[in-house]
């Protein structure tokens, strides 16, 4: 975000606050928005997709822009095309969106959602299941899609890049909230993974061992046979036997605890 307040955050600056670059912000999730001073700013197709096209690669020559937003023309068009598309961005907006000459990159002052979030995703995934931040879980179970509609391939790569970390954060979130002991909330991230992709062995792994680590092995026991039936149907395949064996061996032990009393009765009754 920018500092509104004056140089280098000083409020006792002699700097006219009017003076400050106007506060712009670039949505790329359920759909594509620019915030200047939270108007939104009416942007045509062509330099949208440039746009988010620099976002979503962080820093590009025009080759590529040109070549990857406009493949069916000569490369000569698509230069003129890019150049066009940056000529109308710096006729919308006094605040800088795209910046560079033969690289591209956006603005440093520009406050990018997805650059955001996936700065907080990689944070949960570098400090691991016991350290990783709790309170990034509503925004991991609720995010939206990165770019609704759109279905360029670097779109639906950027997607599934997205996707792939909001999985691994998920889970890792509910581990993290096992390790507290805050089961409830370890349940509707590992459920929120699984819900992402109900197919993905992880997530109903962490789901499995939450109720475990509340001792609803009968939760487990259901959660493991519902994945063992969606698996044989879509891909005709079974769940790895580690997952099988991790609600056995809880099995063994509920089984062995029930069983217990009974024998000591029986050696009492011998008595």
């Amino acid at each position: 975000m920018i500092d509104l307040i004056g140089p280098a955050g000083n409020p006792d600056s002699d700097s006219d606050p009017d003076d400050s670059p106007p506060a712009a912000k670039l949505l790329l999730l359920d759909g594509f928005q620019v915030l200047v001073d939270d108007q939104p700013l009416a942007i045509p197709l062509s330099a949208r997709r440039v746009v988010a096209y620099v976002a979503l690669r962080s820093r590009s020559s025009r080759a590529e822009v040109a070549g990857t937003l406009w493949p069916e023309v000569p490369d000569s068009k698509a230069q003129a095309c890019l150049r066009t598309a940056l000529w109308r961005l710096r006729q919308l907006s006094d605040h800088p969106l795209v910046t560079g000459d033969e690289t591209l990159w956006l603005d440093e002052s520009l406050d990018v959602d997805v650059s955001t979030l996936i700065a907080a995703i990689q944070r949960v995934i570098n400090e691991g299941e016991c350290g990783a931040d709790r309170g990034l879980l509503p925004t991991l179970a609720t995010m939206g899609e990165l770019l609704p509609g759109w279905y360029d391939d670097w779109v639906l790569l950027g997607r599934e890049r997205l996707r792939q970390l909001q999985l691994h954060a998920l889970e890792l979130t509910a581990q993290g909230l096992t390790c507290d002991g805050r089961y409830a909330e370890a349940i509707e991230a590992a459920m929120a993974a699984v819900r992402l992709e109900p197919l993905r062995e992880s997530a109903t792994r962490v789901l499995i061992e939450v109720h475990l680590a509340e001792d609803n092995v009968v939760e487990a026991m259901r959660r493991l046979e519902f994945f063992r039936r969606s698996l044989a149907t879509e891909l005709g395949v079974e769940p790895t036997e580690e997952l099988v064996e991790l609600v056995r061996s809880r099995q063994t032990v509920t089984h062995a605890r029930r069983d217990r009393p009974r024998i000591l009765r029986r050696h009492r009754n011998l008595a």
